[in-house]
């Protein structure tokens, strides 16, 4: 589970980082995507290899949860968490809104059920006009919220899902244990920072058509 979570970490990161280039405008932004159109047998592999880890991630993910419950079927009378923080706490509930928000992203701005049809649409120099369509989808207000809704979902998941990860593989040295406490919080807040800015800065009118 910890080696699935550090994989799909890696790819949200690069993810993020290729959504980073809608502010050098749509040439960009429509090249990057139409590059990773033009290598189908690339993109659908990395597609399919990332749902098999997301479904693996969640099966052992739930066998935990479950032989937790197991080995200990009547909780603490009284809770007193010491260490455990907010993140560690809610891995379960940030877990489901992360996943409800990747059903939703995909169906949104991959195969386009929810909201208005754009794959027809190109830009001036040909290319199919992602960029227009990122602009349209963060002008509604309602999936701006949604959006914003996963970005803390995935932030917390991200916060102390990296840290643990580390220390379940043995990643642990008295030199770098606060470095490695630390890069959970700080690969999450880069990351949601990094989303964040695209869809606020296309609502606000930042990035324009």
């Amino acid at each position: 589970m910890a080696l699935a979570g550090l994989g799909l970490t890696i790819y949200v990161i690069f993810h993020m980082l290729g959504n980073l280039q809608v502010f050098e405008g749509p040439h960009a932004f429509n090249s990057y995507a139409a590059f990773l159109r033009d290598m189908p047998i690339l993109l659908w592999t990395a597609r399919i290899g990332l749902l098999s880890i997301v479904v693996l991630h969640i099966v052992l993910a739930t066998q935990v949860s479950l032989h937790n419950h197991r080995a200990r079927p009547i909780g603490y009378a009284i809770h007193r968490y010491r260490q455990a923080s907010f993140a560690s706490r809610t891995m379960m509930v940030s877990g489901m809104v992360l996943l409800l928000f990747i059903v939703f992203h995909l169906l949104h701005l991959t195969a386009e059920v929810i909201g208005s049809p754009t794959s027809d649409r190109v830009d001036a120099e040909g290319y199919r006009d992602v960029y227009g369509k990122v602009i349209l989808a963060f002008q509604n207000p309602l999936v701006v919220a949604l959006y914003l809704v996963g970005q803390l979902g995935l932030g917390l998941h991200l916060s102390h899902a990296v840290s643990s990860s580390l220390q379940t593989l043995g990643l642990e040295h008295a030199a770098l244990d606060r470095l490695f406490k630390a890069a959970g919080p700080a690969i999450a807040l880069l990351v949601v920072l990094g989303n964040v800015g695209i869809i606020l800065a296309v609502f606000l009118g930042i990035v324009r058509p």
